[in-house]
């Protein structure tokens, strides 16, 4: 597709140089000749993943130390003895799917010379924020309450279009400062029990991708956990026969068993998208998770992955929309969920007031001479309203003030004029009073009694008290 050459869309272009939607610039569907106003209403995030921990079974350990051997392990010096005192680290990783997979776990070695904090928990997936859950002592089914997080699918997070989103899981046992004390012992990755990840990519689309069928909101999931990226003990090594000097080379046996399962683990995922709710006559885009990265792809993808695309209807959680074939003028429907997309244009009654008011000069601007001219001065107004923006600032900081003064300055006197009110007609009512002197006398008597009665009163409870104590 073939990019245009005006302004406008120079304009727009640059406005989207440093963001991570990079979205084709079309003057049909943005206001009036200028960019996408709602491009960036998110705030750089997509939507956020909900998770909540809530079990694990059949955790099983997969080392030894030698202070929980014999006698030792009544010394309370190490934990790897009886049930496991296990957590839980959870991060996000994004995947290519065209590409193998490689193995997550390090081992002991690749930490190097740095410490491990005092619970081994300096573990950490890749370079993507990590979320630690509590230790729950002693059980081999430990149950977690109440641990629940969030994950922002941040705007860019994403090397490319088109990959695939993994929860990732580490369970790992907890250990006593005198294990990390001592060298030699098992720390860090070494007290690890398995790794285990989740694709949560359908659930971020709204739908299976192979059945096209929806999906649930909420996803309850049992990821089963294991010790993954190690050296399967069933490698052969063979030898070069015409080069004995060669290094022996690894070969894998014909047997590919999977690494055996030390545990399972109970999340439940949901996923929110984020910004404005789509509605008819918006004008939206595909989110990064949803476009085709057409670099990969053995053919062009059926939506081109940063068109435009207008919204006609909406049923549900489904999007009937319109976009434009690459390279023609025809256009076409497609049915897409609301989390494949975010809205990056909207107009409201004021927009169609606006285009009313400028109706004479649209006129204007269709003929050739109106063109001309403002193909000629469009530069000028438009470095005329950056020279001008700190002072239209100012003046909008300014008005802002002045209301937030006369506001509360009407708010202070309507509380001023309500209190004098209300003292006004108390002092007015509270001295009449229709019988008289004798009235007020015995009134006044009346209460004297009451408040004689009531020392008295409470003289004497005071007494009881001071008694009781």
């Amino acid at each position: 597709m073939g990019e245009s050459s005006t302004y406008e869309a120079t304009k727009a272009r640059k406005s989207t140089l440093s963001q991570p939607d990079k979205i084709h610039w079309d003057d049909n569907a943005a206001f009036r000749d200028s960019p996408y106003r709602q491009l960036h209403h998110q705030n750089g995030a997509s939507g956020v993943f909900r998770i909540r921990l809530l079990e694990a079974a059949d955790l099983q350990r997969s080392y030894w130390s030698a202070l929980a051997l014999g006698p030792m392990k009544h010394l309370g010096m190490s934990k790897a003895h009886g049930p496991i005192s296990s957590f839980c680290t959870f991060g996000l990783e994004y995947r290519d799917p065209h590409e193998t997979p490689i193995a997550t776990v390090s081992t002991a070695a690749s930490m190097g010379d740095r410490k491990p904090a005092a619970n081994g928990k300096s573990m950490r997936l890749k370079s993507t924020p990590t979320v630690i859950s509590p230790v729950v002592p002693t059980s081999n089914n430990p149950v977690w309450e109440n641990c629940q997080f969030e994950f922002l699918l941040r705007k860019g997070a994403l090397a490319s279009d088109g990959r695939r989103i993994h929860l990732e899981i580490r369970v790992a046992e907890d250990s006593t400062a005198v294990e990390n004390f001592i060298p030699g012992m098992p720390k860090g990755d070494a007290r690890l029990i398995g790794v285990g990840d989740l694709d949560v990519s359908d659930l971020c689309l709204g739908e299976s991708t192979e059945t096209g069928q929806t999906l649930p909101g909420v996803l309850d999931a049992w990821i089963p956990v294991s010790l993954q990226g190690q050296e399967s003990e069933d490698e052969e090594v063979a030898y070069n026969k015409d080069d004995p000097l060669a290094p022996p080379v690894k070969k894998q046996s014909k047997r590919e068993d999977p690494p055996p399962v030390t545990g399972m683990v109970r999340v439940l995922i949901s996923y929110q998208p984020l910004g404005l709710d789509p509605q008819p006559k918006d004008i939206v885009a595909l989110e990064a998770f949803a476009r085709r990265n057409s670099s990969t792809n053995s053919c062009m993808p059926v939506i081109p992955p940063l068109m435009p695309l207008l919204v006609l209807e909406r049923r549900g959680a489904y999007l009937l929309c319109e976009y434009r074939l690459a390279g023609t003028s025809r256009t076409t429907c497609v049915r897409v969920h609301r989390n494949a997309i975010f809205v990056i244009e909207r107009q409201n009654l004021v927009d169609a007031a606006h285009n009313l008011a400028l109706l004479p000069i649209d006129v204007w601007m269709s003929t050739p001479l109106g063109q001309a001219v403002t193909h000629a001065v469009g530069p000028v107004v438009a470095a005329s309203q950056q020279l001008l923006m700190p002072a239209m600032l100012s003046f909008k900081l300014v008005w802002m003030a002045a209301r937030t003064t006369t506001l509360a300055s009407v708010s202070g006197v309507q509380a001023l004029g309500s209190t004098l009110w209300q003292e006004g007609t108390q002092s007015l009512t509270a001295g009449h009073n229709p019988h008289g002197h004798t009235a007020s006398l015995t009134a006044n008597a009346s209460r004297a009694g009451r408040r004689d009665g009531s020392r008295r009163s409470t003289t004497a409870a005071a007494t009881a008290k001071y008694v009781q104590l």
